[in-house]
């Protein structure tokens, strides 16, 4: 007997639709059972009746069985359990809950933990049977939220409470933010500053170092790091500040620039005062009447002025580099030795000193030298030196010396020895005029040989010289006993 075809057609889509619900939940179990997010089942009367592997997983579970059957109560912390059993309530009686919930859940060991959950009910008919939730552990985002959140609280404390001034502005200068710090340096309000464009703060030099800066930033271009610019306060005082910047980024693009400042007035005034003192010294260096220079402890010329290298017959390259052993006597020399070694030894050194130079041209001179150390710390490292030129006075004392020593063989030969009445009388015919030995005999009237040994005591003592007249010796003072003689002669008369 052959089946009715409507039948037949009947059966044939129930069993594909059996078929299909089948494979069907295959999927979904396999969905179920493989999903990265916790998925299970609460009763309505909060046991937990279904659960995959990432619930066991995310639950610190080894089986399934130590989570099914649990209450969810026990999953939650005192302080958590309150708003799930509220959060329930609301979805079995149909009120509206906004989602996903965060909740705090406590793990098998005890671990406290963070979860976003979404809850749907699930209804037989019209009641509600169960709740399907799905969770997703975000203990992790929970933990960077926080520490980012700590960062950025740390970032504002740092930002307002740091020493230098820290400032953000926008890529058309626009001031952003500024730190209390940055206020105090331009004497405004957070109202006054903030909102402004950093071309109110700065001289036209610059704000065009500047905007060339904000160029090459916005173009990825490298910048020297730091910059020093000029500031012009609220008051109108000019401060100077050194200032380094770094690019801030929001998705890949420049968002802003965030820039510190360190003040640098004094440190600006200081250095021009110095190169003020340092022109102020070069201009003395190079202007002093006496030879200045600089050597280092070996004695390497380092600096002379132009007063020095004149003295000397040097043009500056020349001289520059050059050891002071070139330039002195040996005797001199030793004086410089003995001075190196004290310094070496750390002991002190005679300020004062004198030196027997030698120019490039041969020519001896004296000079009188006064050093200091120039140090660092306390190990000198250049020695500064002032020479001055005493040679006309050494050569005026030794001249002193030599006619004293001739005043005084003057006295010996004429007041303090035999014969010195006819020396005396001799002297007084020459220093008239130059006379030949047989007329000052025949002047004197006295023996020829007598004046000619008085004549010859005398040349032997370089009081008198003689210089040949055709074939006749003829007697002269010498020139460098006149003034002795004639002072001799002063005190005689005075007597």
């Amino acid at each position: 007997m052959s089946q009715d075809p409507e039948f037949k057609k009947e059966k044939t889509e129930k069993i594909t639709l059996e078929q299909e619900l089948k494979e069907s939940n295959l999927k979904y179990r396999d969905l179920f059972e493989n999903a990265n997010d916790a998925i299970f089942t609460c009763s309505a009367e909060g046991y937990i009746i279904t659960a995959n592997n990432a619930t066991v997983k995310m639950s610190g579970c080894n089986t399934i069985d130590e989570v099914i059957g649990t209450h969810f109560s026990a999953w939650f912390p005192p302080e958590c359990l309150q708003q799930a059993v509220n959060n329930t309530r609301k979805y079995f009686s149909g009120e509206y809950v906004k989602q996903p919930v965060l909740y705090e859940f406590i793990r098998k060991n005890g671990e406290h933990r963070w979860a976003e959950i979404r809850s749907r009910v699930i209804k037989e008919g019209d009641k509600a049977i169960a709740l399907h939730c799905i969770a997703r552990d975000i203990t992790e985002k929970i933990r960077l939220e926080q520490e980012l959140k700590e960062s950025e609280a740390n970032y504002r404390n740092l930002f307002e409470k740091a020493n230098d001034p820290m400032y953000i502005h926008d890529a058309n200068g626009f001031i952003l933010n500024v730190n209390q710090a940055g206020l105090d340096g331009l004497k405004g309000t957070r109202e006054e500053v903030i909102g402004s464009n950093i071309s109110r703060w700065l001289t036209q030099e610059s704000f065009l170092k500047f905007q060339e800066r904000l160029i090459k930033r916005m173009s990825g271009e490298p910048i020297e790091q730091p910059v020093v610019i000029e500031v012009i306060c609220k008051d109108g005082e000019h401060r100077w500040a050194e200032i380094r910047t770094r690019i801030v980024y929001q998705n890949g693009k420049v968002n802003a620039i965030h820039g510190i400042a360190r003040d640098i007035t004094e440190k600006k005034r200081l250095e021009e005062k110095l190169r003020e003192s340092e022109e102020k010294y070069r201009d003395l260096f190079e202007n002093a009447k006496d030879a200045m220079y600089v050597v280092d402890t070996q004695g390497n010329f380092l600096k002379m002025n132009q007063v020095g290298l004149q003295a000397l017959g040097y043009t500056k390259e020349e001289f520059i580099g050059s050891n002071i052993s070139k330039f002195v006597t040996p005797e001199s020399l030793k004086i410089v030795k003995e001075r190196q070694k004290k310094r070496l030894l750390g002991e002190l050194v005679n300020q004062t000193d004198f030196m027997e130079m030698v120019c490039k041209n041969g020519e001896h001179r004296w000079v009188e030298i006064k050093t200091r150390d120039i140090k660092d710390g306390d190990k000198t490292i250049e020695i500064h030196g002032i020479a001055r030129d005493i040679t006309e006075n050494i050569i005026l004392k030794q001249k002193l010396k030599k006619s004293n020593n001739q005043y005084k063989l003057l006295c010996h030969l004429i007041g303090g020895s035999r014969g010195g009445k006819t020396r005396a009388k001799i002297l007084k015919y020459l220093s008239d005029k130059p006379y030949n030995a047989n007329q000052l005999a025949e002047a004197m009237n006295m023996d020829y040989k007598t004046v000619r040994h008085h004549l010859n005591v005398l040349m032997e003592n370089g009081i008198i010289t003689k210089k040949k007249d055709r074939y006749i010796d003829l007697y002269y003072i010498s020139k460098n006993i006149e003034l002795d003689l004639n002072e001799f002669n002063q005190e005689n008369k005075a007597m």
